[in-house]
C-alpha cells in the first residue's frame, strides 16, 4: 500500500497573506473566548497582582515578593476540521509570611510574656551593713 500524499492546494489557499479572517497575534486569540470577556478578565487579574506584589513589598520587603500568571488554551479538532477552544487563567499572589511573636519560657516551663532577666533585677533590696549617712562609708561593726 503507498501512502496518501498530503494535499497542499487546500493548505495553500486557506494559510494565504491576504486572508482577513486569520488569526494573526494571540490577543485576537483570547479575544475570540466570551466575546473579548476573558481579555478582560486577564487584564483586570494582571492589574490585581501586580498590585498585590507592590503590598506584598511595602509589608514585607522583596523576600517572597513573587507571583504568576497562568493563561491555558485547550483545543480539540472535529471531523470537519474545526476547533473547540478552551481557556482559563490563574493567577499566585505571594503569600504572605508567617505572623511572628516572642515570649518567653519560665522556670516552670510555661510561655510569659515577663523577661527572666528583669525578673532577676526586680529581686527586693538586699540590706548593707550599717554606713555612715553622711559619707555613705561603710563602716565594720566590731
Amino acid at each position: 500500500m503507498m501512502a496518501r500524499k498530503k494535499d497542499t492546494s487546500r493548505e495553500a489557499a486557506i494559510s494565504s497573506p491576504h486572508d482577513p479572517f486569520k488569526m494573526r497575534s494571540i490577543e485576537q486569540i483570547l479575544m475570540l473566548f466570551d466575546g473579548g470577556g476573558f481579555l478582560t478578565e486577564i487584564m483586570d487579574g494582571h492589574q490585581e497582582l501586580m498590585q498585590d506584589l507592590l503590598e506584598h513589598n511595602a509589608e514585607h520587603g522583596p523576600k517572597g515578593c513573587s507571583g504568576s500568571m497562568t493563561i491555558q488554551l485547550s483545543y480539540a479538532v472535529g471531523n470537519a476540521g474545526d476547533v473547540g477552544m478552551g481557556a482559563t487563567v490563574t493567577f499566585k499572589a505571594p503569600k504572605k509570611p508567617p505572623s511572628s511573636a516572642s515570649a518567653y519560657i519560665n522556670e516552670n516551663g510555661e510561655l510569659t510574656l515577663y523577661s527572666p532577666m528583669m525578673a532577676r533585677m526586680q529581686q527586693p533590696v538586699r540590706d548593707v551593713p550599717p554606713h555612715d549617712p553622711e559619707t555613705g562609708e561603710i563602716r565594720d561593726i566590731d
